[in-house]
């Protein structure tokens, strides 16, 4: 059954990391081949599915602790601390698994985990580049690479340079490196060391627009500047670490530290705010003054695993001992905000440098540590069970600015999952997991900026399906119910707990090559999500949290034929529900409809191979308003992208 097979490829990836496979080779480099679902895959540069790192179930999964680097947990920066920002030098693939996929990974939590695999160094020398142009003013090169030192160390790495224009004619410069190092000890043990770096530089704050009343803004030229020259920053996200596995027997030892940090350069920046914006297009300006981020957000963390892994006929026992921990630093609030006066989104203007300091920046630190132990039975043809216990101690505490106490929180977190093989080809599944969570971080525009509360509790509970309708065409089913804290501005504009949250849903994915030469990936994700609490109970807030999408929807297919000896074309249609974007329930965003469109050939180039990428996104230059967050904060759909790509394997 293909689940076993599953619980038999992590139980080979814990066991060792990576591959002989020759990473550096991308011309062969396919999202939609490699998806095995619709929920979620990244190779390279292309990104197919319903959910992200940063969205699963309507959460985020960094933020759950579901972060496995090479099937570790790794606590990530990026992108001023909130996030996840990975290498593309560094990180080759990233699956998102949820449901039965999720299942073989042991000491998990709610929402879906993120799985990030490393580009491994093979044992042959190789060497990849691409070069990409497009419109609106896209330029790249990438560069990836790897050459054995000896039959025992390989190194490999590459860097990547690019110059991009957004909607709001906002350009934005990217350098990205990696350096990875393969190190056979012995027979036995394996030795991974990496580095990683990614600079932003003389980028520019895009405006940040938030509506006014129920009334969506007028839409605009998307191609004019709503920004300001000044409105600049430069930014700095490094990851590094090492990871090491020793097998013997039937025992494995696998471990990784890591460090992840990201700030900001070039002291204090300026945003400017288009607030309040009416459905004529008037707003009320704002500049909000960011302070110099002299220390970095920054994270260490890592993972000690002994696995223990033994058959018995046709059942295969695996019991893990587990301690993980992390150490994360934040800086938050100083920024001060002065009224500028009366604006037009649909006049835009220039406006002159402020001259104003901003505040103190306070910092946060969080301790977190944990340990545990985990059971998992594979009994061929049968099913699958697991069970985990870990108990967690999470600790946090500010200075500088509102200094705090400690508070510290220890809890006991479990998971359990079962599948039953029904037949050949049906696998049914159901699971519970506790966990716990960072809470989020306060908004910029709330009066406590950056903070974030102490950790949450939360749980999830699932089950479905798994059908092979055909050899190579699968679908998979689900129904979902995550339960966790709800974080919001109170009417106070202070952010804080204002209640708890369920989301209850189902999951459908249809993906395979139903005919030769014809891939489909498809699905959807259908999403009843309520809050509860004093602030609905007495009609201060409604029921409905804010960002919630309803229903989504995906449906990509790629069609190219033996016959058309290495050419394809592509397509991608993609749908998301309106949804109610404010606390108070009484403001919506528009659904949106896009469509995408390319062409592969593949071909050899002076004995090389060699891929032609042809895209179109956003083919029909739909123009949306999108919702961010829950304060009527607002983007546009992208406009229409042109891009051109040639990548050549040496």
């Amino acid at each position: 059954m293909r689940s076993a097979k599953l619980g038999y490829a992590v139980a080979a990836l814990i066991t060792m990391a990576g591959g002989e496979e020759a990473y550096a080779q991308r011309a062969g480099e396919n999202a939609l081949e490699s998806a095995e679902d619709a929920f979620g895959t990244t190779v390279g540069g292309e990104t197919i599915g319903l959910y992200s790192a940063s969205s699963a179930r309507g959460f985020s999964p960094v933020r759950a602790g579901n972060l496995r680097l090479e099937g570790l947990y790794f606590d990530a920066r990026g992108g001023g601390g909130g996030g996840v920002k990975l290498s593309n030098r560094l990180v080759g693939q990233n699956t998102i698994r949820v449901g039965l996929s999720a299942q073989s990974y042991p000491f998990p939590a709610p929402t879906g985990i993120a799985d990030y695999t490393i580009r491994v160094p093979g044992d042959h020398p190789a060497l990849s580049t691409v070069f990409r142009a497009g419109f609106p003013e896209v330029a790249a090169f990438e560069l990836d690479t790897q050459m054995p030192v000896n039959e025992n160390l390989s190194v490999g790495g590459g860097f990547s340079v690019d110059r991009t224009m957004t909607d709001f004619a906002v350009t934005n410069y990217n350098l990205d490196g990696a350096v990875i190092v393969r190190w056979k000890v012995s027979d036995t043990v394996q030795f991974m060391p990496f580095y990683s770096r990614q600079r932003q530089f003389g980028n520019e704050w895009g405006p940040f627009i938030f509506a006014a009343g129920a009334d969506l803004p007028p839409k605009y030229d998307r191609s004019k500047s709503l920004t300001q020259t000044w409105s600049g920053f430069d930014n700095d996200d490094a990851n590094f670490g090492a990871i090491s596995r020793a097998n013997w027997d039937d025992w494995t030892l696998s471990m990784g530290l890591f460090r992840s940090i990201s700030w900001r350069r070039g002291g204090e920046s300026t945003q400017l705010h288009w607030r309040n914006v009416q459905a004529d297009g008037n707003a009320e300006l704002a500049y909000v003054r960011l302070s110099g981020q002299t220390n970095p957000n920054d994270s260490t963390s890592g993972e000690a695993r002994l696995t223990r892994s033994f058959s018995e006929g046709n059942r295969r026992h695996t019991f893990y001992f587990n301690t993980r921990a992390k150490r994360v630093q934040n800086g938050f609030g100083g920024n001060v905000t002065r009224v500028i006066g009366p604006g037009n989104i649909l006049n835009p203007v220039i406006l002159p440098d402020p001259n104003f300091a901003a505040g103190t920046r306070g910092r946060e630190y969080v301790r977190q540590y944990s340990g545990g132990v985990s059971y998992q039975a594979l009994w061929r043809d049968v099913g699958e069970f697991s069970a985990g216990v870990q108990r967690a101690r999470y600790t946090r505490f500010t200075r500088i600015v509102d200094p705090t106490p400690a508070e510290t929180t220890n809890e006991w977190l479990y998971n359990a999952t079962l599948a039953a093989y029904v037949s050949k080809s049906l696998v049914l599944y159901s699971g519970y997991t506790r966990g716990l969570e960072d809470a989020p971080r306060a908004p910029p525009f709330a009066v406590n900026a950056g903070a974030s509360a102490s950790a949450t509790i939360t749980s999830q509970i699932d089950g479905g399906f798994r059908y092979t309708i055909m050899p190579g065409l699968t679908l998979v089913g689900g129904a979902f119910e995550v339960k966790k804290p709800f974080f919001d501005l109170d009417q106070t504009g202070f952010f804080r707990s204002l209640g708890n949250v369920r989301h209850r849903g189902v999951e459908v994915s249809l993906s395979g090559s139903p005919l030769p030469g014809l891939t489909v990936v498809t699905g959807l994700v259908g999403l009843k999500a309520r809050l509860s609490g004093a602030l609905v109970d007495n009609g201060a807030m409604g029921a409905i949290p804010p960002s919630t999408v309803p229903l989504t929807g995906l449906f990509t297919v790629q069609y190219g034929p033996q016959s058309w000896k290495g050419f394809s074309l592509d397509a991608r249609f993609s749908y998301e529900d309106p949804y109610t974007a404010n606390v108070e329930n009484t403001f919506k965003s528009a659904s949106v409809r896009t469509v995408d469109a390319g062409a592969r050939y593949r071909f050899k180039l002076a004995d090389n191979n060699a891929l032609v990428r042809f895209q179109v996104q956003n083919l029909f230059d739909v123009w949306e308003w999108k919702v961010q967050g829950t304060q009527r904060e607002l983007q546009p759909t992208p406009r229409r992208k042109v891009t051109l790509q040639l990548t050549v394997d040496y």
